[in-house]
């Protein structure tokens, strides 16, 4: 058996919204929508997939996407208007990583190792 990818899953006060950030200022793609308004989303950036539901009472997630290019990953996300709230740096846990919050409060943490893994 091999595990394939893990799909973090947001509560989010207002699904059309947040599918609308994802898309118009993270730059991801939808992958499929449930009812109208949607209650439930799915969106999409090569490997990176996020499902988003519906939850009157949100509280914040952390969630580690790992980029093979964090620079040019900052430099896009704020260029398109991104919530950065923690500025992009080499850490001393070994990775250069920035923060983007979402209008939910969800904490983004973009991030690429600074030594290869292994």
């Amino acid at each position: 058996m091999v595990m394939r990818v893990a799909v973090p899953v947001l509560p989010c006060r207002d699904v059309q919204a947040a599918r609308s950030y994802f898309t118009d200022v993270l730059g991801f793609d939808t992958i499929f929508t449930w009812e109208t308004p949607p209650s439930y989303a799915a969106v999409i950036r090569d490997t990176a997939e996020f499902h988003l539901y519906a939850e009157s009472s949100v509280g914040p997630a952390r969630v580690t996407v790992v980029v093979d290019d964090v620079d040019s990953c900052h430099d896009e996300l704020r260029a398109r208007g991104a919530d950065i709230v923690e500025p992009l740096a080499d850490r001393p846990y070994g990775m250069r990583d920035f923060n983007v919050r979402t209008p939910d409060g969800h904490l983004l943490i973009f991030s690429q190792p600074l030594t290869e893994y292994g």
